[in-house]
């Protein structure tokens, strides 16, 4: 089934035939400038020139699947669709009366699409295949596969960054708070990223950054994730929770976490959300200043290297409540720091880039990507089964990306690899 995109897509490049169309009504049409793609709300295409039985218009082009669409999305009641001088479709199933009472300029593409980009089109859409140009990737231009690489790598660089901007306004411009939060919820490994994130909101780092015990650090961040709230038994943790009676007081930490917002099921002992807010707190004590740490770095090993530090002894001994384990957990592991630079470096710099208009940051964080090895996962391995080279943290995340973004929803004409094979 043809989807609008498609359409678009035709639209834009003027990939039908021109010689001779007509208004469903029998008017001539002349194409002069087809207009500037609108991604926002409202018509399609704006600014765009059609000369129509001889009297030029200026103005925007709507587009849809059928005719009837127009009041299926309800345009006849939404002035911002006054200004339509042509409704462009694939098939005119009904007529479309605007605003003025007069029948809108309509135009079908059926039987103008060239048949073979059509057919390709079709193809693609039915290919049962996690990456439907498959069969077909190798025979676009190497240019095009590389800089759809780096468009993907951006938009996904771009995303994780404006939560970075959101946080940033949220705390009154205050980059190192803002740091802090987003260090925690990155120490979050995605299961218990949300969770990480509220319990940094819930304690100001300047709190913490007062003392200068590690067990302070880990009474405070402990005691507001509501982990202590259960029957103690252990002599350290017992303390932690009377130190944080007193804290709690003198800061005026009345909020805490539940128990229940922490996930322990399916994660790996490593990454027991106990473990991490233990490595979150010798982080803190160990590096006063975050921001810094994360945005002035000479190279990626210097980073690494800082983020070299190990828990407090009981968290090396322990990954449960009052449980001792058999396996001691000394700090962060090398892959775990990557991927903290990944996800959690990167955004922070590209946000850092864009609040600054600055481009240091910005290609700080393309270079450490690049310098920075490969994930390899279920999405990176579809695309080296396809021949791709993924040599880096940069092709992984822009591939990543790529499949998330377009792949997956068939989104194949808006992907200049997917839009090159369409049109060949």
């Amino acid at each position: 089934m043809i989807k609008e995109a498609f359409l678009h897509f035709v639209w834009q490049n003027q990939y039908f035939n021109k010689t001779k169309i007509f208004t469903q009504s029998g008017e001539p049409i002349q194409i002069q400038k087809v207009g500037f793609h609108n991604h926002l709300a409202g018509p399609d295409f704006s600014e765009a020139e059609v000369v129509i039985g001889g009297i030029k218009w200026v103005g925007a082009v709507e587009i849809h699947i059928s005719s009837s669409d127009w009041y299926k999305h309800k345009h006849q009641s939404d002035q911002n669709y006054d200004n339509v001088i042509l409704h462009v479709v694939y098939d005119h199933d009904r007529e479309v009366i605007n605003r003025d009472g007069n029948p809108l300029p309509t135009l079908s593409l059926r039987g103008l699409i060239k048949p073979k980009m059509l057919l390709r089109y079709e193809k693609m859409l039915e290919n049962g295949e996690p990456i439907a140009c498959t069969s077909t990737l190798q025979d676009t231009k190497v240019i095009t596969r590389l800089s759809m690489l780096e468009r993907a790598l951006i938009g996904r660089i771009e995303s994780k960054a404006e939560a970075v901007t959101t946080l940033l306004m949220e705390n009154n411009s205050d980059w190192e708070e803002t740091a802090y939060q987003w260090l925690a919820k990155g120490l979050g490994f995605r299961i218990n990223s949300d969770s990480m994130l509220e319990l940094a909101r819930l304690i100001p780092v300047k709190i913490l950054h007062k003392h200068n015990d590690l067990k302070h650090y880990e009474a405070i961040l402990f005691g507001v994730s509501g982990l202590l709230n259960v029957d103690l038994h252990d002599t350290y943790l017992k303390e932690l929770k009377t130190e944080f009676t007193y804290l709690s007081a003198k800061y005026g930490l009345t909020q805490q976490l539940s128990y229940n917002q922490w996930h322990f099921a399916g994660a790996r002992p490593s990454n027991y959300p106990t473990i991490r807010i233990a490595q979150l707190a010798a982080l803190l004590f160990n590096r006063q200043n975050i921001f810094s740490l994360f945005t002035e770095f000479k190279n990626p090993k210097e980073l690494i290297s800082e983020l070299h530090v190990s828990q407090s002894l009981y968290w090396q001994t322990h990954v449960m409540i009052d449980k001792e384990s058999k396996m001691r957990t000394l700090g962060l592991t090398k892959v775990a720091k990557e991927n903290l630079l990944i996800n959690t470096t990167v955004p922070l710099l590209v946000a850092y880039a864009k609040y600054k208009d600055r481009t240091e940051p910005l290609d700080k964080a393309l270079n450490l990507l690049m310098a920075l090895p490969k994930e390899e996962n279920r999405i990176t391995r579809l695309w080296k089964d396809l021949g791709w080279n993924v040599s880096s943290a940069f092709d992984s995340q822009g591939l990543i990306e790529l499949h998330n973004s377009f792949c997956k929803h068939k989104r194949c004409v808006e992907c200049s690899i997917g839009a090159e094979l369409i049109k060949a």
